[in-house]
């Protein structure tokens, strides 16, 4: 584990790696588009953020998640990065980058940590979903994926914007899988209860969606390599067999969450007919 983290800040802080690019005109054939949709709301403190930003770039280094890119049947991905908030906010913060082995998905994570704040206000969930449907099909000429995924990661549900339902119905309707990190961390200022309900009935959706739960900040990077692993290579199995190799080691320093972040699986609940919420936290004018 020391070996692996010394040589993936080698490659972080050292020479740049140029990012694969392709001939004018050329098509990128890969196995997945995947749309990383990251909340700024004003619940999301700047500490919450880095937290989230280095948790993702370090994701990106895990050995396990580049075998599954490297594992599929064209061996590369396509990665994007939005910002979202109240609509009007949300951003693209990194465009399209193929990822396709150790090198690239280090570049790619040293752009994560280098996206500096996106201002944000509330949170509209409905927006992050436009604005990744619109990253795909603007990009349908020059990158083709077998798979297209968009993720929501947030600690709120949609309380601006444009209704969800009838969004996140469109959105599926274009085969496009929405999947959900839900960030449910009680020391949190924006901390949301039964938020993980909420993104089963309002969030993911279509073929193979799930959500997956960080319970605080500082679990946010376990949760995404495991959402990443799943999401990448579709194996359950393999996913339980990197989980434990992802907790062992963290466990060893002390670090380890206390549970598993756990995998749900889309549900009908109490959130199901209810998906615009009005936020009732603290400070809710500006989440």
């Amino acid at each position: 584990m020391r070996g692996f983290l010394i040589g993936s800040f080698k490659l972080l802080l050292g020479v740049s790696v140029a990012v694969l690019s392709s001939p004018a005109g050329a098509v990128e054939h890969v196995d997945l588009k995947l749309v990383l949709t990251t909340d700024v709301s004003g619940s999301i403190s700047n500490d919450e953020l880095w937290l989230e930003r280095r948790g993702t770039a370090a994701a990106f280094l895990y050995p396990d998640v580049i075998r599954a890119i490297e594992g599929g049947a064209l061996g590369r991905i396509a990665v994007a990065m939005i910002d979202f908030s109240s609509p009007g906010f949300g951003k693209t913060v990194i465009d399209w980058r193929i990822v396709h082995d150790r090198a690239s998905a280090a570049e790619f994570a040293r752009a994560i940590l280098a996206i500096p704040r996106t201002p944000g206000n509330r949170t509209s969930i409905s927006n992050a979903l436009e604005l990744g449907a619109q990253l795909i099909r603007s990009s349908e000429t020059e990158i083709v994926a077998t798979r297209n995924v968009i993720d929501i990661a947030g600690d709120g549900p949609n309380n601006d914007g444009k209704s969800l339902g009838p969004v996140h119905q469109r959105v599926m309707a274009r085969g496009i899988v929405v999947n959900g990190l839900a960030i449910m961390d009680e020391n949190a200022n924006g901390y949301f209860p039964n938020l993980d309900r909420y993104y089963q009935a309002c969030v993911a959706g279509g073929a193979t969606a799930f959500v997956i739960v960080a319970r605080s900040f500082r679990d946010f990077g376990v949760a995404m390599r495991r959402k990443l692993i799943l999401e990448i290579s579709q194996d359950e199995n393999g996913i339980k067999l990197a989980q434990a190799q992802i907790l062992t080691p963290i466990a060893a320093r002390g670090a380890a969450p206390e549970f598993p972040p756990p995998l749900l699986r889309p549900e009908r609940n109490e959130y199901s007919n209810a998906c615009n919420i009005p936020d009732e936290r603290p400070g809710a004018a500006t989440r």
